[in-house]
């Protein structure tokens, strides 16, 4: 099943609904939480080994966990120093008993308030550091002596534990905020963050490890809606077995309307992709100066003339599903065309490229219809679509791509590192597959063909999309493996494809159980 994320405000209230509702003390949660990172770093050292720990903590209850995972440390006979950026009478709650715990015992904890203190460190003479410095809820940037801090967390040469997340990153874009630290590790509780699976955030978590502190699962928040990490096993049901008595007319028949005489391959690509994502019949609708171009050899979907919008709309009479935009351009004609398509033709779409940029500044252009519709934006088309730079886009892909979706009316796939995918109720998906080799040209029209396909299926929106992204970063997966990830080019995902889907088609929930 999708693994659920939980933004920091979510985690907030799950906390809350704990310890005032169910009556879980929070000193329990805390007692469990650092308990479960002492077994982390202790992971680092074999069963009789001897290990030296720098504990660094904060103020709040991320400190908390650090003085708890100090403690079971030190029971487990390593050497701990803590350190602490704050004052001890600055320390509460939860956190003030278990630093007043430590103290009892006799462990000291040593108060970094300045320069002068942070130069006594002897940073070498560490096996592993713990960072308890800042935890989710985190919002403004990072400055000042913790800035500092974390600059010589980052540059020591031994391994990291981050507490619940890296210090300095955000829980719900995944962004530094000023200055993070970069994690080896990353113990976080009850459920992971989308920072931590959106990239830069991924890269600064390192590698994810989820705790179970006893918050119970029926808990939910009260506000906001989730979003999942999207999982293999969820492919197989959503894409169901074939029928025996199945025939070509089963599977959909699938209209492209991509490419121009001065960029046929993106036309090729979306057709050759749809194909083998297996749609029953895939037409590429267009010119004849494009169809020369494109069907030139022996190919397995066909071609119709197409002069004008006219004509379109009568072929598109009785099809399932249409697929626009890929190399069609951005003169007036083709805008204009594109324009008259999302307005009036009556079938499921995924619209891509050129289809995006003929409404740049206009995403409410796209919510005239009551039938199925996919958005496939990179952040620069999302960006136009918006009125926003790029560089805001990457800033908060998870709440852009909300955005875009609540304000198109349609299913939106933001793609790039952590692909996201969110319907305009807000549902998100983020796909955790792919690799840099499939940032090169074509790769989206690949994408677009196989959403094509699985929506002349048959698929409601949302599942075209979440599968048609997550068998698309899995090819790209398949084919890097195969070829590298320098030399992949977008063909290789289409030649993926037979098998990927080999690989989940005709499952059930229950086979995919049995082969785990």
């Amino acid at each position: 099943m999708s693994i659920v994320l939980m933004t920091s405000s979510q985690m907030r209230e799950l906390d809350r609904q704990a310890i005032d509702v169910v009556g879980i003390p929070g000193v329990v949660l805390m007692e469990s939480a650092g308990r479960a990172c002492a077994q982390v770093v202790k992971g680092y050292f074999s069963a009789d080994g001897e290990g030296r720990v720098a504990v660094f903590c904060g103020k709040g209850n991320n400190g908390g966990d650090g003085f708890v995972t100090a403690r079971h440390l030190v029971s487990a006979d390593h050497d701990v120093d803590v350190f602490l950026l704050a004052e001890p009478t600055q320390i509460q709650g939860d956190a003030a008993l278990n630093l007043g715990i430590l103290e009892r015992l006799g462990l000291p904890v040593q108060t970094l308030l300045g320069e002068d203190d942070l130069r006594e460190i002897d940073w070498d003479e560490y096996d592993v550091i713990v960072d308890a410095l800042l935890g989710t809820g985190l919002s403004t940037e990072v400055s000042g002596l913790m800035a500092e801090v974390i600059e010589h967390i980052n540059a020591a040469s031994c391994p990291v534990v981050a507490v619940d997340i890296p210090s300095g990153l955000s829980a719900d874009t995944g962004q530094p905020l000023g200055i993070a630290v970069r994690a080896q590790k990353t113990v976080t509780f009850a459920y992971p963050k989308p920072g931590q699976v959106l990239y830069p955030g991924a890269e600064y978590t390192g590698e994810l490890v989820v705790a179970d502190i006893g918050i119970p699962s029926m808990l939910a928040p009260l506000k906001g809606e989730p979003a999942w990490v999207m999982e293999e096993e969820d492919i197989s049901p959503l894409l169901g077995a074939r029928d025996p008595d199945s025939h070509k007319g089963t599977f959909g028949h699938l209209v492209v309307v991509a490419g121009s005489p001065d960029r046929p391959g993106a036309a090729g690509l979306c057709c050759r992709a749809a194909t083998r994502a297996g749609a029953g019949l895939v037409t590429l609708a267009g010119p004849r100066a494009v169809l020369e171009r494109v069907l030139n050899g022996p190919v397995e979907y066909m071609g119709q003339t197409i002069a004008s919008f006219e004509q379109l709309a009568a072929f598109c009479l009785g099809k399932n599903a249409l697929a626009l935009g890929p190399g069609l351009g951005t003169d007036p004609k083709s805008r204009e065309l594109i324009k008259q398509i999302i307005s009036s033709i009556r079938l499921p779409m995924v619209i891509d490229a050129d289809g995006l940029n003929a409404l740049a500044g206009e995403p409410t252009a796209f919510a005239g219809s009551t039938l199925p519709r996919v958005l496939t934006p990179h952040p620069g088309e999302m960006g136009r679509l918006l009125g926003i730079s790029t560089t805001e886009v990457q800033q908060d892909r998870l709440g852009v791509a909300r955005r875009l979706a609540h304000a198109s009316q349609c299913v939106v796939v933001l793609k790039g590192a952590s692909t996201v995918v969110t319907d305009p109720c807000g549902k998100a998906l983020l796909i955790p597959a792919g690799n840099p080799g499939m940032a090169s040209g074509g790769t989206g029209d690949v994408l677009t063909g196989i959403i094509g396909s699985l929506l002349a299926q048959g698929m409601d929106a949302l599942s075209a999309a979440s599968v048609g992204a997550m068998v698309h970063a899995l090819a790209g997966d398949e084919a890097a493996a195969q070829k590298g990830q320098r030399a992949l080019i977008a063909g290789d995902l289409i030649e993926s494809l037979p098998d990927v889907f080999s690989r989940y088609e005709g499952l059930d929930d229950e086979d995919v159980e049995d082969d785990e």
